[in-house]
């Protein structure tokens, strides 16, 4: 699994670099402006574009096939890619609590934003990442596009509700989606394995 991981991050290391440079300025922007929904924003996008990269490359490749013929697990190969979106997705979320330290950044509503968009980005990938293996990254990017304009107007729905009522129920509510969209990224493995499973190549 671990080759399997440092081969995608070897095909997307270019990407890493400009997507890296990307949430820099949004994340200087966010602090400027005392607004996280700058940086929080590309958490949604960041967290799955990568892997949905790696995973184009593959297809372009035709890799699947010569994986499988090396005698890699179908469960490994779906694993991997789980990994490598956690490894995106995690070290992008964390850097969120440091806007906890800047006195602008009232502390519900911090919280908050950081685990309502956290739990918008794992939900995306559970949902993205078995579609990939189902019908192909093409269909699936496809897919992505429409559910990135989805989260645009669900950011703007929170953005509301987060100014409009704030508080601890509603950092309660976005702890309880964070969790679901947690025991989602599970139950997506799992679809994933099942699907990959029964493809023939």
């Amino acid at each position: 699994m671990f080759g399997i991981i440092l081969k995608d991050i070897k095909n997307v290391r270019s990407q890493i670099w400009y997507y890296g440079v990307l949430l820099l300025v949004f994340f200087v922007i966010s602090i400027a402006t005392a607004n996280l929904y700058f940086y929080a924003g590309c958490i949604v996008f960041f967290a799955v574009a990568l892997p949905v990269s790696a995973l184009a490359y593959d297809e372009k490749d035709n890799w699947d096939k010569f994986v499988l013929a090396a005698g890699i697990g179908r469960k490994q190969i779906v694993g991997a890619r789980y990994v490598l979106s956690v490894m995106t997705f995690l070290p992008i979320w964390l850097i969120c609590f440091l806007f906890l330290i800047f006195p602008k950044m009232e502390l519900y509503t911090t919280l908050t934003v950081i685990f309502f968009y956290g739990a918008i980005g794992l939900l995306t990938a559970d949902i993205i990442i078995p579609l990939i293996f189902s019908v192909g990254v093409e269909k699936a990017r496809t897919i992505y596009i429409v559910m990135i304009l989805f989260v645009l107007l669900l950011g703007a729905g929170i953005a509301y509700i987060v100014s409009k009522f704030g508080g601890l129920a509603v950092l309660s509510v976005s702890l309880g989606f964070f969790l679901l969209a947690v025991i989602g990224f599970y139950i997506s493995l799992k679809i994933s394995q099942h699907v990959y499973s029964n493809k023939d190549f």
